[in-house]
């Protein structure tokens, strides 16, 4: 019996623990499903509060995109000054400006408001705001010129000058990564939902009109009562002090010369009579003014009968170029520039005010060649790629050009960059001669063709002509971007600098300096033994790009560079401090010549209480305005400008023994490429008379010709066509 119940307790205990592992397992199975839900809930949950904070955007649009407004004004100062600390200290400084740079934030982000996708328009208008955030403080890194709106024309030169730094497939790279950025906002943006509530578009247009306007207002009582300013010479400055949106606005909008209070016939003629006196006559004044006879009187040499002595004028704009002896903590094993020096102590010389930081070359040589005062016109312009594309303008070519003088500019560099090839036509340049025009050039480690090629460069363009010359020449060889590494050969001099992160960027600076001192040195040389009067102007074009404040240098002004006149003929006169605009009227003065308004009103006015307002009336009527001092019709006309001074020509195109295809002719270098049928064929440059097309063959009626081609494959100039015909 006993064993009998063991058996059915045993069959008890086994069913019962069967029933516990299937209610074990019933369990588990439940408790799985149960964490399922719970996590499929908890996915709904947070896609529900994702969508929750989606729909509080859309119907509380304005309150969101106003914190977002504070929280990018602050990030991309924090990006241009690239600090997290400064922007902090520029909000306790400048409060007003701080919050005025908010409302322009919330103005491009709150037209959202007037679109159902509302996600979309914020983010990319986000993307764009950092975007200018980024751009700026990247081009901060290799210039002290901030990001202003001209920049945006200047995409394909700046393109040029980024390969020179950067490998191809970065730059590539980046531009994938901001076209993936924006479709993939563009896409998110899409996905998004959108704005479901009533669309009130007729107020919410009134409104975003009347928010403009307050915009407007706000901004003219700021510059009124001095907390902003409409215009500053010192960008840079400008942008420290009153915000990156305030000021690229400005950039934006301000482009040009706003036409001066009082502007009238009235007026115009009461400052030509100040100005000129009794000489208020065009004909009298450098327009169409000296006949060929009196040319051909002035234009005698030292050495003839009369004492009027037009010379040869050379201005050299020397990139980057100052004394550094000026830099204090610099310390130099040897004096980099020992030929500028003397010419400064022994001719007259000064200090020259540029309007420009490490950056902005053509914006001096723009007040060099016209006279004009870059202050007047919009923040960050560059005149060179706005107004002079629409117009001539008043410059030292015109103006010589009427006493008899051929016109030159000379520069080793890309033809086509500020699109010189396009203005120097504009400002009545007979001839202008690019690197693509050059020969046998040597290179610096930064890949800027060195200076050393413009002494033949200058003397071969004085020798060209039988008149009297006027060259306009630029330098290239001290650009920056500076190295940072040192460089592994030995350098002339030594240098030690109390930066020491920058020390090696100081070095590489001043190196280059002396190469282009030694240039100075031999183009004297060879003027100085030239039989004809000859007078080289030389002048930096603004100080480098290396972390100088104004207390580091012993002018006490970064926009100070210095100029120095030295002439191979005797001539007397006293140094002095000048504006860039005013250095050209100068040297006329010295020459006892005149000519032009602007250059007659530097020269006679100078010292008058309107003397800016009044140079502000010429420049507004010359080119913005009614040219009421030419009786309503601009005298000067577009030259037909040449590019090189040297006849590029083809006198044959044979098929060698080896089945190769030469062309031969005059003044070809590596730009050259051959042309067939307007076709661009591989070219091998061979030497100055020949050009090797390999992989074609030739038939009868082919029309060649060789263009001279830039990096970025514009045609400068091509030759007349050369007709194949077969010889027999």
């Amino acid at each position: 019996m006993d064993r009998y119940y063991r058996k059915v307790d045993w069959k008890m205990k086994l069913l019962l623990g069967k029933k516990e592992k299937a209610e074990d397992k019933i369990a588990v199975e439940l408790n799985e499903n149960s964490t399922e839900e719970i996590k499929e809930e908890q996915k709904k949950s947070k896609k529900e509060k994702f969508y929750d904070g989606i729909h509080y955007y859309n119907h509380r649009y304005l309150k969101c995109v106003l914190i977002e407004a504070v929280a990018l004004n602050y990030i991309i100062e924090a990006i241009s000054r690239h600090s997290v600390l400064k922007p902090f200290v520029y909000l306790i400084k400048s409060p007003v400006m701080f919050v005025y740079n908010v409302l322009l934030l919330l103005l491009v982000l709150g037209i959202g408001a007037l679109f159902r996708r509302r996600v979309l328009y914020g983010g990319l208008a986000t993307i764009l705001i950092m975007a200018l955030g980024i751009t700026n403080g990247v081009l901060l890194c290799f210039r002290t010129t901030p990001f202003a709106a001209v920049d945006l024309l200047l995409i394909k030169d700046a393109l040029r000058i980024a390969k020179l730094y950067l490998p191809m497939f970065v730059i590539v790279m980046i531009v994938v990564l901001i076209i993936a950025v924006i479709i993939s906002i563009i896409i998110i943006g899409f996905k998004m939902p959108k704005y479901d509530g009533k669309m009130y578009h007729l107020p919410t247009i009134c409104l975003v009109s009347v928010y403009i306007l307050s915009i407007v207002g706000i901004d003219s009582i700021l510059v009124k009562i001095g907390v902003s300013a409409a215009n500053y010479s010192n960008i840079a400055n400008a942008y420290l002090n009153y915000g990156l949106p305030y000021c690229f606005s400005n950039s934006v909008f301000k482009l040009g010369m706003e036409e001066p209070e009082d502007y009238s016939d009235e007026r115009m003629e009461e400052i030509l009579q100040d100005t000129l006196g009794e000489n208020n006559d065009t004909q009298d004044n450098g327009v169409g003014n000296d006949s060929d006879e009196n040319q051909g009187e002035n234009n005698q040499n030292a050495g003839g009968d009369s004492e009027v002595i037009n010379p040869n004028l050379v201005f050299v704009q020397l990139e980057s170029f100052f004394d550094v002896q000026q830099v204090k903590g610099l310390e130099m094993s040897a004096d980099p520039v020992p030929n500028f020096r003397y010419l400064k102590e022994n001719f007259p010389s000064g200090y020259l005010y540029v309007p420009s930081i490490g950056a902005g070359t053509a914006n001096t040589e723009f007040e060099i060649i016209t006279g004009m005062n870059m202050e007047f016109f919009g923040p960050g312009e560059y005149p060179y790629k706005t107004i002079l594309k629409e117009t001539t303008c008043e410059s030292m070519a015109y103006i010589l050009s009427e006493q008899g003088y051929k016109t030159h500019a000379i520069h080793n560099n890309d033809g086509t960059f500020y699109d010189r090839h396009i203005v120097f036509s504009q400002l009545g340049f007979d001839t202008f001669t690019s690197m693509e025009y050059m020969y046998d050039a040597q290179y610096n480690v930064n890949h800027f063709m060195k200076d050393e090629i413009l002494v033949k460069e200058i003397m071969d363009t004085l020798k060209s002509t039988e008149e009297r010359d006027y060259v306009m020449s630029i330098t290239v060889q001290s650009h920056g971007e500076y190295p940072s590494e040192r460089l592994g050969e030995p350098q002339p001099i030594f240098i030690r600098y109390e930066d020491e992160e920058i020390e090696n960027e100081w070095s590489y600076y001043v190196n280059q300096l002396y190469e282009v001192d030694k240039v100075i040195g031999e183009l004297i040389e060879k003027v100085d033994a030239f039989d004809e009067p000859t007078m080289v102007v030389l002048f930096g074009d603004h100080l480098p790009n290396l972390g100088l404040s104004s207390k580091d240098v012993a002018s006490g002004r970064l926009t100070a560079t210095e100029y120095v006149v030295w002439s191979n003929f005797e001539k007397q006169a006293e140094d002095k401090n000048l504006e860039s605009y005013q250095l050209a009227a100068h040297v006329l003065k010295m020459m006892d010549m005149e000519g032009g308004y602007i250059m007659a009103l530097h020269q006679n006015a100078m010292d008058d209480e309107d003397y800016m307002d009044k140079l502000e009336f010429l420049q507004y009527d010359m080119l913005y305005g009614d040219r009421m001092v030419y009786d309503g019709v601009n005298p000067y006309k577009a030259s037909d400008l040449v590019m090189g001074i040297r006849p590029i020509e083809i006198n044959s195109v044979t098929t060698e023994e080896n089945g190769k295809v030469y062309v031969r002719g005059t003044y070809f270098n590596d730009f050259s490429v051959v042309l067939r049928d307007g076709e661009r064929l591989d070219t091998e440059y061979v030497d100055q008379n020949t050009l090797l097309v390999p992989g074609i063959s030739l038939k009868d009626g082919d029309e060649f010709t060789v263009a001279q081609i830039g990096e970025d494959k514009y045609i400068l100039s091509q030759t007349p066509v050369y007709l194949y015909e077969t010889q027999y």
